[in-house]
């Protein structure tokens, strides 16, 4: 069974970022996107929140919601730069980068915890810590080259949305393993907190739009940010089953769903990346699934 939950996991978020992409197109000069995408998602966790609740029984107390604050607003935050690079970066480039946050986790482990890695993961860490400053070199110079300098500065800033994901979501998944070593929680709690704090978050993000546009927001406005929160909110809970029951096959397997982001944006976005950009992809794969696996 947790063959079917990691690969629904897998489609699910990469449809997400998919969906979440159109959904930015359809109004590139919406400055407030990236906040209705963080009040649709907030609610629609918000929902499962409740699910969990009384549907499973999961026991869940003020004080656990804020010791575990810190690290699902880190995950929180991350996520929410990534809705910004929606609209300034291409998916192919954008889910790589992004995802490629276990090597942070990896860095941070040995400098902090003083774990020792052995020589594929070292190695695997240096790919992916190199693939990303290539894969950024290569889309800024392609910018460079067809754009003015206004837009190379632009294109620097966009590249830094999918890298502070990266950045956030590691430290983000650095913070869980020290705090889930001396958890009394279950996962399901866990869960219940993360997904109680982004409905707080999704529910300011829903409170600031409607005072920006001085108007109710209706969050069902955008079917395609709705169908990214559904993706989002489902996979997380499919994740959750598959780590359950398989976590050493699970993870590295669910890891590489930014394979089939960028397979995607090729189908339905027609994005086009250089040789070199697809092969540096695939080794920066690679190497997240050789880290996660090892």
């Amino acid at each position: 069974m947790w063959t079917f939950f990691c690969l629904f996991t897998v489609l699910a978020w990469a449809c997400t970022e998919l969906f979440g992409k159109i959904g930015s197109k359809i109004n590139e000069d919406d400055k407030l996107s990236h906040w209705k995408i963080t009040a649709i998602v907030g609610f629609v966790m918000g929902i499962l929140a409740l699910g969990y609740i009384f549907i499973l029984h999961t026991d869940v107390s003020l004080s656990n919601i804020i010791s575990y604050a810190p690290i699902s607003l880190c995950y929180i935050v991350s996520m929410i730069f990534g809705y910004v690079g929606l609209r300034y970066i291409m998916l192919s480039i954008s889910s790589p980068v992004s995802n490629a946050s276990c090597g942070v986790t990896s860095i941070l482990c040995v400098i902090f915890l003083k774990e020792v890695l052995t020589p594929i993961q070292i190695v695997a860490v240096v790919a992916i810590v190199l693939g990303i400053i290539l894969l950024g070199y290569t889309f800024v110079d392609k910018e460079a080259q067809k754009n003015s300098d206004k837009k190379y500065t632009k294109s620097l800033i966009a590249l830094s949305f999918p890298l502070l994901y990266c950045i956030l979501d590691g430290i983000g998944s650095y913070m869980d393993a020290l705090y889930l070593d001396d958890c009394i929680m279950t996962e399901n709690e866990v869960t219940v907190c993360y997904f109680l704090t982004f409905f707080v978050v999704g529910l300011i993000a829903w409170i600031y739009v409607g005072i920006r546009e001085k108007k109710l927001y209706n969050v069902f406005s955008n079917k395609w940010f709705c169908f990214q929160s559904i993706g989002e909110a489902v996979g997380q809970i499919t994740y959750v089953f598959a780590l359950a029951e398989a976590p050493a096959i699970a993870a590295p397997l669910i890891a590489t769903y930014s394979v089939v982001s960028v397979l995607l944006s090729r189908i339905f976005l027609k994005e086009k990346l250089s040789k070199l950009q697809y092969c540096i992809i695939f080794v920066v794969m690679v190497a997240m699934f050789i880290l996660s696996f090892e």
